[in-house]
């Protein structure tokens, strides 16, 4: 499976593959996706070198004993066992003193959002510009099939064409916003 695959799979497929398949990969997508966020949750609690040695541990963890759990949304999930792991590490070091636990789920939940809304408009940029480069006829069958869910005989009465014009034009428009996107793909790359 090749990483832009791996890039396009939700949080919660790559780690049934994670469980399941013991799929390296995977484990490395999730933690390219989440290891800056859990580190910020673990230096919250913790030193940076130590934070860092809880979000490897926790990685780790995920890797060995990702079949034991029913996990239904990674990211409160992961956020909860980092601040879980951390937590333990503190009273270990003092068991005396008193933890704050409170707020840190705002600060993961803000980053990520506003991380995930750029990429989506630089996407959505992307697309704006690839659409533009399309023949005429191509951008219209795509938008009238994507956009606006018009099946390939509406299209092509919309269009005064046939079927199998409307099939080469999809196809030809697809083709080439994946290759528009292709040459866009370090400017998206997370």
């Amino acid at each position: 499976m090749s990483h832009t695959i791996y890039r396009n799979l939700l949080d919660e497929e790559l780690l049934y593959r994670v469980a399941h398949k013991r799929d390296q990969e995977a484990l490395a997508t999730l933690h390219k996706r989440y290891a800056h966020l859990a580190l910020g949750v673990g230096m919250k609690y913790l030193s940076a070198d130590a934070a860092k040695d809880a979000v490897q541990v926790v990685f780790i963890k995920i890797w060995t004993d990702a079949a034991q759990y029913k996990i239904k949304s990674f990211k409160p999930w992961l956020y909860t066992v980092v601040k879980n792991h951390c937590l333990m590490e503190l009273r270990k070091q003092q068991p005396t003193t008193p933890v704050d636990a409170e707020n840190t789920f705002d600060f993961v939940e803000y980053e990520d959002l506003s991380h995930h809304k750029m990429e989506q408009e630089q996407v959505l940029r992307i697309l704006e510009s690839c659409l533009s480069k399309l023949q005429e006829a191509q951008k219209a069958c795509i938008e009238l099939f994507y956009l606006h869910q018009k099946t390939y005989a509406e299209i092509a009465a919309h269009n005064q064409m046939d079927d199998k014009q409307v099939k080469s034009y999809l196809q030809n428009g697809r083709r080439n916003l994946k290759l528009c996107f292709g040459q866009h793909k370090n400017s998206i790359a997370s």
